[in-house]
């Protein structure tokens, strides 16, 4: 797929710098730097400067001196996807024969190959000359060869229809098999870049869409895993309850025994000179019986006291957990609106939080 673009001698800066990656800072998300020395510039025979070129093509041609006339045309063209890398090369190889052959090697200006961004693509840029004959007036018979700088008759409409077409039959032959260059984007003709933008742009947000509901779906699980871990909760909080109320009364009722223990008013059996020798009626097995009942209250008095101590802990716990949960919704839905916006297209984020735009290049818009 391709398409075109037309630019003032203003607008001719940035994208050289574009081309040819000479600039520090170049504001392209899908940039990837360690790739940039894999860029190659097609047009070997170009030994001049961009910049330097245009101006001396424009003074050895008719160019009227306006700054809104279009001194430079560049194509954008994309490898297919379907294209096996290993022949990347060869497809932007038959391009560029196909371009220059087109629009005329004495003005082509430059046809940098970028390997570093998404999808492998080359930018031919080249001075729109016209060439023609202009007949007299007066005598017919007579006619004059002229160039001129003109964007709007080198890239006409016919131009514009037939070029993808004629670019696919052109590299087909070159590569001697199909290539997809002719598809939905392309088979009426070229698009302008604002419509590719918004082709690609819906693209994207289906993307987003995608990605965003797996995210809703993974934070849905999340929370589910959070919402069983407080039933866990609630369900040993309950078991706590019952456990203690059991022990209150198996406690009461060792404190009932001992109350009865307590009620015992033994009759001691006195010596010889009235010191006590033992208690009438109590045998050695109810003794060891009143030990045993007030060990066993010892006992249920501590375990007791351990289980209030986890059940105060548990019972604080659940009202936290309730509110890391409500915390946790609350993150999720932040989470799946932030990453929904981020995976919005450029202009539809810029729709929501208008910004001033400014450019130079000029997109099918006034054509000169």
């Amino acid at each position: 797929m391709a398409h075109m673009m037309k630019h003032t001698k203003a607008s001719c800066g940035h994208m050289f710098a574009h081309f040819d990656r000479r600039a520090e800072h170049i504001s392209n998300e899908n940039l990837d730097r360690t790739r940039t020395h894999l860029n190659y510039n097609l047009a070997t025979h170009q030994t001049m400067d961009q910049g330097e070129f245009v101006r001396q093509r424009c003074s050895e041609v008719h160019c009227q001196n306006r700054k809104d006339v279009n001194v430079m045309v560049s194509w954008v063209v994309t490898a297919p996807k379907d294209l096996p890398e290993a022949e990347h090369r060869a497809f932007f190889q038959a391009s560029y024969d196909f371009l220059k052959n087109r629009y005329g090697l004495e003005n082509v200006v430059s046809a940098y190959v970028h390997m570093d961004e998404v999808t492998p693509h080359m930018h031919f840029a080249f001075v729109p000359v016209k060439h023609g004959f202009k007949q007299d007036k007066k005598n017919p018979d007579i006619s004059t060869e002229y160039y001129k700088v003109s964007a709007k008759e080198v890239v006409n409409r016919y131009d514009l229809q037939s070029f993808h077409e004629s670019l696919q039959r052109f590299v087909e032959k070159r590569l001697g098999h199909e290539v997809s260059i002719l598809n939905e984007a392309t088979k009426e003709g070229n698009k302008s870049i604002e419509e590719l933008k918004r082709q690609s742009a819906m693209e994207r947000l289906q993307e987003a869409n995608e990605k965003a509901a797996q995210i809703v779906s993974k934070a849905r699980e999340g929370v589910k895993v959070a919402e069983q871990d407080i039933q866990a909760l609630e369900g040993k909080k309950t078991a706590l309850e019952g456990e203690i109320e059991a022990l209150e009364v198996k406690l009461q009722g060792r404190q009932l025994q001992i109350r009865e223990v307590m009620e015992i008013k033994p009759e001691y059996e006195k010596g010889l000179f009235g010191s006590v020798k033992g208690i009438k009626g109590v045998t050695v097995s109810d003794i060891e019986n009143l030990k045993a009942t007030a060990i066993k209250g010892l006992e249920a008095r501590d375990r007791l006291e351990k289980l209030s101590f986890e059940y105060e802990r548990v019972k604080k716990l659940v009202p936290t957990m309730d509110e890391r949960m409500q915390n946790a919704k609350d993150k999720t839905r932040l989470k799946e609106l932030e990453a929904v916006f981020q995976r919005l297209p450029d202009h539809v984020r810029e729709q929501l939080f208008p910004k001033k735009s400014r450019s130079h290049t000029q997109d099918r818009g006034r054509e000169r």
